[in-house]
């Protein structure tokens, strides 16, 4: 089958359900945005207080609460879900080793994980969401 294959046998009403649990283009942009504020951070113009012990987590923010709650009712046994939960997971884990390096004042190591690690986990999220939310609106 493909991305998000159990979403095949969904009813609309059950579709309906996981647009009323999670804005799709909300946690896209969210997670775009991600980028803005670790090179905020990174180059000293922030105003946030990160916390590296907060931001490697992937269950605090609104898409990773809906991942490790209500889509687990949907997605549990689907690669899709699989796929996008690790993409997730390593998403934060890299902006996480940013803010730790950051607070090191290791700046090179921080702009060398924002070029390669986290670029690429931010687009597998993305791609991942964006494959989600094609499936939801068929």
């Amino acid at each position: 089958m493909g991305f998000f294959s159990s979403l095949f046998g969904f009813s609309e009403g059950k579709k309906a359900n996981i647009k009323d649990e999670i804005n799709i283009m909300d946690a896209i942009n969210a997670h775009i945005k991600w980028k803005i504020r670790l090179e905020k951070y990174l180059d000293g113009t922030s105003e946030e207080k990160l916390d590296a012990k907060i931001v490697c987590r992937d269950d605090q923010c609104v898409l990773g609460k809906w991942i490790h709650g209500p889509a687990l009712t949907h997605f549990q046994e689907d690669d899709g879900f699989k796929t996008l939960r690790a993409d997730h997971a390593q998403f934060h884990v890299v902006a996480g080793k940013v803010v730790t390096n950051v607070q090191a004042n290791d700046k090179v190591a921080a702009e060398a994980l924002m070029k390669g690690e986290y670029m690429i986990a931010s687009r597998k999220v993305v791609h991942d969401l964006t494959e989600l939310s094609k499936q939801i609106l068929s």
